[in-house]
């Protein structure tokens, strides 16, 4: 039975790590990384600022890479921290005009990417694979909470 699992998790390690390599490839064809790809389509989808916080949570990314990811994204002009209007204690993160735009492109890009690999599977296929991913990360989730407990 040993044998199975290690075959199991050492094809699932492969599918993942595989996974995470495609899209390092695709955002670095672009001139970005995966980090910086995240950040600008949530930003994007968001319409607004958020704080990076909110980044940090929605994105499940330490404080340290957000902040170094937002440097190098204020570094280049495609994004800035504005002090929040709602609380001038906490900072937000904003894209530029030139980060809008560009933030737009890489999300239809990064979509039109997705539906195409996406859509290689069947219908049943797509859905299995992301009922099936949700519930994997749902009881990682618990296994983590109960040895935290």
């Amino acid at each position: 039975m040993a044998h199975a699992e290690d075959e199991l998790l050492n094809r699932y390690y492969e599918s993942w790590l595989g996974v995470d390599a495609v899209y390092e490839k695709w955002a670095a064809r672009r001139g970005i990384t995966f980090n910086m790809l995240n950040i600008l389509t949530l930003l994007h989808e968001q319409d607004g600022p958020l704080s990076q916080a909110e980044l940090c949570r929605r994105l499940h990314l330490s404080k340290q890479t957000v902040a170094s990811v937002i440097d190098s994204l204020e570094k280049r002009g495609i994004a800035v921290r504005r002090v929040s209007e709602g609380d001038r204690r906490s900072r937000v993160v904003v894209l530029t005009g030139e980060g809008s735009a560009f933030a737009r492109e890489l999300s239809e890009a990064l979509r039109r990417f997705e539906v195409r690999a996406l859509s290689m599977l069947s219908s049943a296929e797509q859905k299995a694979l992301v009922d099936t991913m949700h519930r994997l990360w749902e009881n990682m989730e618990n296994i983590l909470e109960e040895e935290e407990n």
